[in-house]
């Protein structure tokens, strides 16, 4: 083997793997959540902040 073949296949397999990296991103990012993370603020249940009376 020459060194532009091994070169060639180097490269190929780099972008196979940038491929499949991005295609189970984005199959991860269209399949959706159940729930939100925690902390994402989106909660709505959060128990309501009481007031102070200033007499």
């Amino acid at each position: 083997m020459t060194n532009l073949t091994i070169q060639y296949i180097i490269v190929g397999v780099i972008i196979i793997a940038a491929v499949i990296y991005f295609s189970k991103t984005m199959r991860a990012s269209f399949k959706g959540k159940k729930s939100c993370g925690k902390g994402c603020g989106c909660d709505m249940t959060q128990p309501k902040v009481q007031q102070k009376n200033n007499l």
